[in-house]
């Protein structure tokens, strides 16, 4: 892993590139990877830097990229994404073109309170044209180890790693436990861990989809895109995941917002839910239907989703309360009884 560069380090890398820092511009706030904001004549280009615990993350995004970018030119693609401007691997950084004039899904809806079924069926048909162009041409977007979930959640509630174990919480080692007490759910969990290794089903996940990695970008003058943003957790597994993941952010709206711009009533989750579903089947192709099977595999990927953010809660906050236990009670009747569900989450019942 590469040490921390030095301010001087950087800016000799960035020059290589014919980049500049852009003092008028904060840089994000620092998370999983280090990032800065520069400038290449007129454009703006968000820098990531693969130094210290980023590294990894940088380097799987940005050959992911180099590989998916082709994709988003094809003509009439409904897949968006962040244009390239320099990917330097030796030196670990990657340069992405500033996106203007966009906000993500997780601001736009709570900022309108809009939950538009165009939206949801632009989102369904991007993923839909991912899922089936990759099956496709599956050589075009095999990398060596790039697309491996080493550290995956799912994982962990069926077959806990010892040095995972030793990092939980008195709260997560109890949370952990009721979940393996839930014999429906746990068999859930396996179906869904047997599902991911199902070779001949499998497609490029974006696998990390959630509100907060759509752009809605909206130049002036211009239809409005939903760009699809940091591919660092991409892999091969079950397209229903891809699904699952984002539709339990809805999800959470509608069975425990936290706050009042969150809130989402069900008849709106179940028009917004259905419209992005029926686009993604369609860009799917005729080689695909939303199986019975397919549907139940999504419901229960929500619920996978949603134990996840709980365990998110319990390791940050150190307390459960009512709202997520609440949660908690959803997620696995979810995984324990998935035909349950889809006329719940994008039916008319």
């Amino acid at each position: 892993m590469r040490a921390p560069l030095t301010d001087a380090e950087l800016d000799a890398r960035l020059a290589a590139l014919a980049l500049t820092r852009d003092p008028s511009v904060l840089s994000p706030p620092p998370s999983k990877n280090r990032t800065v904001v520069c400038k290449s004549g007129k454009k703006r280009v968000l820098v990531k830097i693969a130094d210290g615990g980023g590294n990894v993350g940088v380097l799987r995004e940005g050959s992911i990229l180099e590989r998916v970018s082709p994709l988003s030119r094809n003509k009439n693609s409904p897949l968006h994404l962040p244009t390239v401007f320099a990917f330097d691997p030796a030196h670990g950084l990657l340069g992405l073109e500033w996106i203007h004039h966009g906000e993500t899904l997780h601001h736009f809806h709570r900022r309108s309170q809009e939950y538009p079924t165009a939206l949801a069926a632009e989102v369904g048909n991007a993923l839909g044209y991912l899922h089936r162009e990759s099956r496709e041409s599956r050589s075009k977007y095999a990398l060596a180890d790039a697309f491996r979930d080493e550290s995956d959640l799912l994982e962990c509630f069926l077959r806990m790693r010892p040095d995972f174990y030793a990092r939980l919480s008195q709260v997560g080692i109890d949370f952990f436990a009721s979940v393996q007490s839930d014999g429906a759910a746990m068999q859930g969990l396996q179906a869904l861990s047997e599902q991911q290794l199902k070779e001949g089903e499998a497609a490029l996940l974006h696998g990390d989809l959630r509100q907060a990695n759509l752009l809605r970008a909206a130049p002036p003058q211009k239809k409005p895109q939903v760009v699809f943003l940091d591919w660092e957790l991409s892999f091969w597994g079950d397209p229903a995941r891809d699904l699952g993941s984002l539709l339990s952010d809805y999800v959470l709206g509608w069975l425990a917002p936290e706050h009042r711009s969150e809130v989402l009533a069900r008849p709106t989750l179940a028009s917004f839910t259905a419209a992005m579903l029926e686009a993604y089947a369609e860009a799917r192709g005729p080689g695909f239907e939303l199986t019975e099977h397919f549907a139940q595999r999504v419901v229960r990927w929500v619920g996978a989703a949603l134990l996840i953010a709980v365990y998110g809660i319990s390791h940050y906050e150190q307390v459960l309360d009512a709202r997520a236990l609440g949660v908690a009670r959803h997620a696995l009747d979810m995984l324990g009884r998935p035909a349950d569900w889809p006329r719940v989450l994008w039916g008319e019942g």
